[in-house]
């Protein structure tokens, strides 16, 4: 297995990605773009990400793994951050995942936020045969307001008291000022098109398979009713309900693998 560090063009920037080829794999598989998610969440999850995307090459799948305009390692500014840019972004990524393997589809992998990503831009294109949507942001709405609380406990933290509370903080918003989550500059773009996202609003790809991970610290968790329900109205969607701690957050152990998540999504790539 080969890992090589590249940029490639998306618009106005460069975006760093990291290409990992499973060389002399004796089948050749599915190639994999991986989607990022959102702010903290990509920081915490980025160890995970390596550890699998690598677990994929060594089993035949080429892997993309790659920063957003904005994040990591790419051109571009966070705060001019938005859904639309990051969809661009990873429709980049396919092309260019494809030219190199000379594979006419790909799969996404997306965590939280990059999963919902991902399963929109499924919806856009007839080119991705796979879906793995690890832990999904259903609800985009919910979760900007997660990402304010955020704010909040920052200010109670800093200020002993709430200086600006959520009405306020999207007024900001709306005047052009950015609200800082976590050291992330959001902006009023930003904030608007995720919290118009939601899982359902796209079925993913018109042909082919998609895996949904729900992601559960305490063993025997129910099925989300809005995954299942999900599940259950779309063709070839399969719901796994998987005991993990949630990697993506900033609990006391850093983590550099999920084993269970990893060994059901590698079950699910098995079946026919």
């Amino acid at each position: 297995m080969l890992e090589t560090p590249f940029f490639f063009a998306s618009g106005q920037h460069q975006l760093f990605g990291v290409f990992h080829d499973p060389g002399a794999a004796p089948t050749a598989r599915l190639p994999f773009v991986f989607c990022h998610p959102f702010g903290e969440e990509k920081l915490w999850a980025h160890r995970v990400f390596v550890t699998f995307a690598r677990a994929l090459a060594q089993r035949g799948h080429p892997v993309l793994r790659f920063d957003y305009a904005g994040n990591g390692d790419s051109g571009g500014d966070f705060r001019d951050s938005t859904v639309v840019t990051a969809l661009a972004d990873i429709g980049c990524a396919v092309d260019v995942l494809k030219e190199r393997c000379g594979a006419p589809t790909v799969g996404l992998l997306g965590l939280r936020l990059g999963a919902t990503l991902a399963n929109h831009l499924a919806g856009r294109r007839s080119d991705v045969s796979a879906l793995i949507l690890w832990a999904p942001v259903v609800q985009g709405e919910r979760y900007m307001q997660e990402l304010l609380r955020i704010n909040l406990t920052t200010q109670m933290a800093v200020f002993k008291q709430i200086r600006a509370d959520r009405a306020q903080l999207v007024q900001s918003l709306r005047d052009g000022q950015p609200v800082n989550v976590d050291g992330y500059e959001v902006m009023w773009p930003m904030y608007e098109q995720v919290a118009a996202l939601t899982l359902e609003g796209a079925c993913g790809p018109a042909a082919g398979r998609r895996l949904i991970g729900q992601v559960e610290r305490a063993a025997g968790a129910p099925p989300s009713r809005e995954l299942e329900a999900l599940a259950a109205g779309a063709s070839g969607t399969t719901l796994e309900i998987v005991q993990e701690e949630p990697f993506w957050k900033e609990i006391l152990r850093f983590y550099e693998t999920a084993p269970e998540l990893f060994a059901r999504t590698q079950a699910w790539l098995e079946r026919p």
